[in-house]
């Protein structure tokens, strides 16, 4: 099992049919704080729906598509991040995350963050990170402009939840922006 160690409490490791259940689990217990900003929570109804989309996320990554890491933090299951989308043409990688709703507040998915924009500009060579927030999710923007990112617009009506439609601020950091910030 592939597992990328960040520092002395956390941890990124690639998703492993084996998880299934643990992050069905968690899934489960979070469905909804979760809800509150993410389309699929309410279609997790059994473990089997953990174990597919565990099953596509192997598939994405094994195309080039994508890469979906769990996230532990002190040894606990907590979130999964990922690369939604990897662009090779473009350069440009899309971020996506959730944690549980006991962990925030730790920095966890800002250090996961920083990781994973690292490895894309240093190790893929890409031109750009993006990630899309809800516009009322006031943590998720504040994540990205702790990490340098720019609000390039608001994209209306990006999403379906339920009975709401929200819209989405969209953020990008490009490879020179990212080089500023490390080397200043």
């Amino acid at each position: 099992m592939f597992t990328w160690q960040l520092d002395d409490e956390l941890a990124l490791i690639f998703l492993q049919p084996d998880m299934a259940t643990e992050l069905y689990t968690l899934c489960r217990q979070n469905r909804d704080y979760l809800a509150q900003w993410l389309p699929w929570p309410p279609l997790i109804q059994r473990r089997d729906d953990t174990a597919t989309f565990i099953r596509h996320a192997i598939e994405g990554f094994a195309r080039g598509e994508s890469l979906t890491t769990a996230i532990e933090y002190q040894g606990d299951l907590v979130g999964i991040i990922s690369y939604n989308q990897i662009d090779h043409s473009l350069g440009k990688v899309t971020l996506g995350y959730w944690l549980a709703e006991r962990w925030q507040g730790n920095g966890i998915v800002t250090r996961a963050c920083r990781a994973l924009i690292h490895h894309a500009f240093e190790e893929m060579a890409m031109e750009k990170v993006e990630i899309s927030a809800a516009l009322d999710n006031e943590p998720s923007r504040a994540l990205c402009e702790r990490l340098g990112m720019r609000q390039e617009g608001i994209v209306r009506r990006a999403e379906r939840l339920g009975d709401r439609v929200l819209d989405h601020a969209l953020y990008g950091l490009l490879r020179d922006e990212w080089l500023q910030q490390r080397d200043a």
